[in-house]
């Protein structure tokens, strides 16, 4: 559950820096892979883990406090979910992270603060993380299925970055990440179809072709996750989420793109669209 140095943060950064960045990296992605390989006990460890921290951070920039009674509110909530998920009762702790909303709403107006950036934050990190679990914990396909998630991700950011430096052009949305291109999407996208193709294959998922398809979709929604939190720290005037990660900031900065696409990848799955 980690994710490559992405094209936006850090470009010009003296070596010692980028030494750090990519050590910080590497490190998350060999957790991640071991986590995902292991599953049992150590998926799910990670996944609450990570999940908490999200909703930390969350809480940290939207509110100024990421402790205290709403932060408390927010993780009864969000591990009451992930428990219905392992047990199997996503349609509980779908439910679950439903009512979130309105105990997040009436809480803030009870305080006195604005009631929106609270009431989303358990949907915007229970549902990736349910998703997570219901993709790994497929009886025969768990593991190929979130190792075939992960690279196309991997395989989008990597795209993008690589596309927007050598093409350059149009900017994609300038007003909240000024670096990113429309080349820089489209390069990610095609690299997310062949990653997202070769990988299937690799690790034996059926359909292939289709899942390439399915890579293209999910690799270009995990862009506009990126997009998406961007503009919430750029509305709220901060550059990292938090300083968890040496070199890279937060989680919710190296999870952006995956906490979109989860979701897109397992409804695909669910459904059947291969």
């Amino acid at each position: 559950m980690t994710e490559p140095l992405k094209a936006d943060r850090g470009s010009g950064a003296p070596g010692n820096d980028l030494r750090v960045r990519l050590t910080s990296g590497v490190i998350l992605a060999l957790v991640g892979l071991a986590a995902v390989h292991l599953g049992g006990v150590w998926f799910l460890a990670l996944v609450g883990i990570v999940g908490l921290l999200l909703v930390h951070e969350w809480d940290r920039i939207t509110t100024g406090n990421g402790s205290g009674a709403l932060a408390a509110l927010h993780g009864g909530f969000f591990l009451a979910a992930l428990a219905a998920g392992v047990a199997g009762r996503f349609d509980l702790a779908l439910w679950l992270t439903g009512s979130s909303v309105p105990a997040a709403v009436l809480f803030a107006r009870l305080r006195g603060i604005g009631a929106l950036w609270p009431a989303m934050a358990v949907p915007y990190v229970a549902l990736p993380c349910l998703a997570m679990i219901w993709l790994r914990f497929d009886a025969t396909l768990g593991t190929a299925q979130v190792y075939w998630l992960l690279a196309t991700i991997w395989a989008t950011d990597t795209g993008a970055y690589a596309a927007g430096r050598a093409i350059g052009g149009p900017k994609l949305a300038p007003r909240i990440s000024p670096k990113k291109t429309w080349a820089g999407l489209i390069g990610g996208v095609i690299a997310a179809v062949v990653v997202g193709g070769v990988t299937a294959s690799g690790v034996e998922l059926p359909h292939p072709l289709g899942l390439a398809l399915v890579s293209g979709v999910v690799g270009g929604w995990s862009q506009v996750g990126d997009l998406c939190e961007s503009a919430m720290k750029r509305h709220f005037g901060v550059k990292d989420s938090s300083n968890l990660i040496p070199g890279h900031g937060g989680f919710l900065d190296r999870l952006d793109g995956l906490l979109f696409a989860a979701p897109v990848a397992a409804v695909a799955i669910g459904l059947g669209w291969l």
